[in-house]
């Protein structure tokens, strides 16, 4: 009997680093599972990779259990400044010459504080201007010609972050301190095989005023092409210097989706001893998740499978 295809299929995950609290796991839980439930249907129904990875970062982000939009850490200066990113490959016309055409868009904004859900805006970016990456006031006045909610910055402080952050000195702790690192992201690819990759973050814990990750760095904390998406979580300069997510995506031009997240992370962990985690997706549905901090939650949907929760597999940080 010939094995049903997998496509359409989505991953969503919650962020690499420490192991949360156990009061908070089952929230977390719910809030994994509700955001790729969504997604999920749009893909179902014949939705496009784009907007299922955009409601799944989105559900996430209002979530104060995660690293992104409304439970962003807070820097030093006890402030959210907010990152976020969605790129997508489209197939546009039929092989020619051997190859498939296909048409690349990304959108990015960092800096961000007075928007709820920054994914919404790096969309924006992405369909309303030539550009690829907007910060600062710029991109919230963006916000405001595309009717997206904006707000005051003191609002966007979930009680949870703010707790967090007195916790560790109120701002006069060092970065090393917080002992975790957060962003949430999804991949996805359609029936039309078209793939796409979301990921938010609040940065870390402590970050200076200004500090920007890897997040919504095209390549970095995300990218996506015909062969496969990829978002990656954890240490954004250790990101930023191996270009993690296109390094995870290459790799499927001769491994499956878990080995090439595997090799990508081993790499980054050998290169810089930093940690982080990966999902990927290619473009016949299979997924890959891997990490090397202490924990990193994700859930997927497939046809085969549904949708499911799990803890990702972990391998050392050496490679």
């Amino acid at each position: 009997m010939k094995r049903p295809s997998l496509v359409p299929a989505l991953i969503a995950h919650g962020g690499a680093g420490g192991r949360a609290p156990a009061a908070e796991l089952p929230g977390r839980r719910r809030g994994l599972l509700a955001a790729v439930q969504a997604a999920a249907r749009m893909l179902q129904d014949g939705g496009a990779a784009l907007d299922a990875v955009v409601a799944a970062v989105t559900v996430l982000e209002d979530d104060p259990l995660f690293n992104a939009g409304y439970g962003s850490y807070l820097t030093t200066a006890g402030t959210v400044e907010m990152d976020a990113a969605v790129t997508t490959a489209r197939r546009i016309g039929p092989r020619a010459r051997g190859r498939t055409r296909f048409e690349m868009k990304a959108g990015g904004v960092v800096m961000v504080s007075r928007v709820r859900n920054p994914i919404l805006l790096a969309r924006a970016v992405m369909e309303r201007t030539p550009h690829v990456l907007m910060g600062g006031s710029g991109a919230e006045g963006l916000a405001r010609e595309a009717g997206l909610r904006l707000c005051r910055p003191e609002s966007m402080i979930a009680p949870r972050s703010r707790a967090r952050w007195l916790a560790l000195g109120g701002g006069k702790g060092r970065l090393g301190d917080a002992g975790q690192h957060g962003t949430v992201g999804a991949v996805a690819v359609d029936v039309h095989g078209n793939l796409a990759a979301a990921t938010s973050t609040g940065g870390v814990t402590l970050k200076l005023p200004g500090r920007i990750g890897d997040s919504a760095i095209l390549g970095a904390g995300l990218y996506a092409n015909l062969r496969g998406a990829a978002s990656a979580t954890g240490e954004g300069e250790a990101i930023l210097k191996t270009a993690l997510c296109r390094d995870a995506v290459e790799e499927l031009r001769r491994l499956p989706a878990q080995a090439a997240a595997a090799n990508a992370i081993a790499r980054l962990g050998a290169l810089t001893a930093g940690e982080a985690g990966i999902i990927t997706v290619d473009s016949k549905g299979s997924l890959g998740y891997v990490h090397n901090a202490t924990a990193m939650e994700i859930a997927t949907f497939n046809p085969v499978d549904g949708v499911r929760h799990r803890f990702a597999p972990a391998i050392e940080k050496g490679g």
